[in-house]
């Protein structure tokens, strides 16, 4: 997965497709990782991991805006400045506690009374960042936070956020909460604790979100509340979900191909000049093409694109064949 991500930026590098573009894409990959954590191991479907990326990128800013600019426009933010490396880990250990104190009550909860509970939490963390101007900033938000995030720096931390998600997979409460979004009556029947399980699902989904949020604040350096409510939620799950809710790979594959997508909208949209052919200007043709593409997506691929399963690399014709010769010698 980390190598297709690569891939893509590449080819997107190569078709001068602008910077920011491909950051974007890079912060969307993570988000949608920390979103499949949680959602995608444990059937049950979050609506609030926004309200983490927002945690983090506050926390992120309001450590990394330089002394001298918080004593003009923010008077009552802490005058202290961490590193980018810094900051951005706090933005995610912050979003990783709070999704703690979110997780202990609500993971009580399941199926959509979970799912509202989670949406409910987004709307508190809109509703407090609008109107706590003395740190937050209001309805107006932060700014001059330092722009420190590259394609480089967003590609580490794809990588890591990877990583994460592929190592927390091979865990065990991964597989017992796994167990229990295939069927909750029958995990619980066998001693699977389902509330412990997901508690460790949503802080580990809290921090990946967490993360995002933080290499969001560094890069765009400017925001308000708005940039983390209901356009960007939907945006992810989408994301997810056409690429396939099930597996990590189809986070990532979601994610790519939306973007994808909307980048070649967002080119037809202001018009494209074939030679032969010449295609006008189509204002709100991106919208309207990605709705239409997550449709048809989803009519021919329920399960989204990678189907639910993880994309592995194929072996190579030696490797087949000494697998199938230990095969053999077990079998005998």
């Amino acid at each position: 997965m980390i190598a297709l991500v690569v891939g893509v930026v590449v080819v997107l590098t190569a078709a001068n497709v602008l910077e920011n573009r491909v950051i974007n894409m890079l912060i969307m990959v993570i988000l949608v990782v920390g979103l499949y954590v949680f959602a995608g191991n444990s059937g049950v479907f979050s609506f609030g991991q926004i309200g983490f990326m927002a945690i983090g990128a506050y926390t992120t800013a309001i450590v990394r805006i330089p002394p001298d600019t918080k004593e003009a426009l923010f008077p009552k933010l802490p005058a202290i400045q961490l590193s980018p490396l810094g900051a951005t880990l706090l933005g995610g250990a912050v979003a990783a506690l709070a999704a703690l104190l979110v997780a202990i009550q609500l993971m009580r909860l399941s199926g959509l009374a979970a799912s509202l509970g989670t949406f409910a939490f987004l709307n508190i963390i809109y509703v407090v960042a609008s109107n706590w101007s003395s740190v937050s900033g209001g309805s107006t938000g932060l700014a001059n936070v330092p722009q420190t995030t590259t394609k480089y720096t967003g590609l580490l931390w794809v990588a890591i956020a990877i990583v994460i998600a592929w190592l927390f997979q091979l865990t065990r409460q991964c597989l017992r909460l796994r167990a229990s979004r295939e069927d909750e009556v029958a995990a619980a029947s066998v001693g699977i604790g389902i509330y412990y399980e997901r508690i460790v699902a949503f802080v580990l989904s809290g921090f990946i979100t967490g993360i995002g949020g933080a290499l969001f604040a560094e890069y765009y350096g400017t925001f308000n509340p708005d940039a983390f409510f209901v356009s960007i939620t939907f945006l992810t799950v989408a994301m997810l979900v056409v690429g396939g809710r099930l597996s990590l790979s189809g986070a990532v594959v979601g994610t790519l191909f939306i973007t994808a997508a909307t980048e070649g909208l967002r080119r037809v949209e202001q018009g494209v000049d074939l030679g032969v052919v010449t295609i006008p200007a189509r204002p709100g043709l991106q919208e309207v093409g990605v709705a239409l593409t997550m449709l048809v997506v989803l009519l021919l691929r329920p399960a989204g694109i990678t189907g639910g399963t993880e994309i592995k690399l194929p072996r190579p014709p030696r490797a087949r064949v000494a697998a199938a010769r230990v095969v053999e010698e077990e079998a005998t």
